[in-house]
């Protein structure tokens, strides 16, 4: 229970932050911006202090390093893998046309008995 009514003040920080932006439309857009940045950061600081929100940063902070894990290919490997791919794509789309090619005559003149 305590963990909803965390969350639930958190998210009605960031309302009232917004409703605020709205309320000072007289104001520069610099200190609007600033009051929602600001409401935004509290709202997850409160989040921070729940059950839920201890969870969620631990789940970043893994999800994180197994990002960090990744090895990304070079210039080299990208571009071999990205012609495969075109050329994977090339063959396929001529494999298809001529399964189609094939079907059309099979259907149309055999079966149909209709000549072009």
């Amino acid at each position: 229970m305590k963990d909803k009514l965390t969350l639930t003040f958190a998210a009605l920080v960031v309302v009232a932050s917004i409703v605020l932006y709205y309320l000072l439309e007289d104001q520069i857009q610099v200190v609007r911006v600033g009051v929602v940045l600001a409401g935004v950061g509290m709202a997850l600081f409160v989040a921070y202090m729940s059950d839920t929100g201890k969870a969620a940063w631990t789940f970043a902070k893994g999800a994180n390093i197994e990002r960090q894990k990744v090895v990304w290919p070079n210039r080299r490997e990208a571009a071999m893998v990205t012609l495969m791919v075109i050329i994977l794509v090339i063959v396929i789309g001529l494999f298809i046309a001529l399964v189609d090619k094939i079907l059309f005559e099979t259907i149309y003149d055999f079966i149909l008995g209709v000549s072009e």
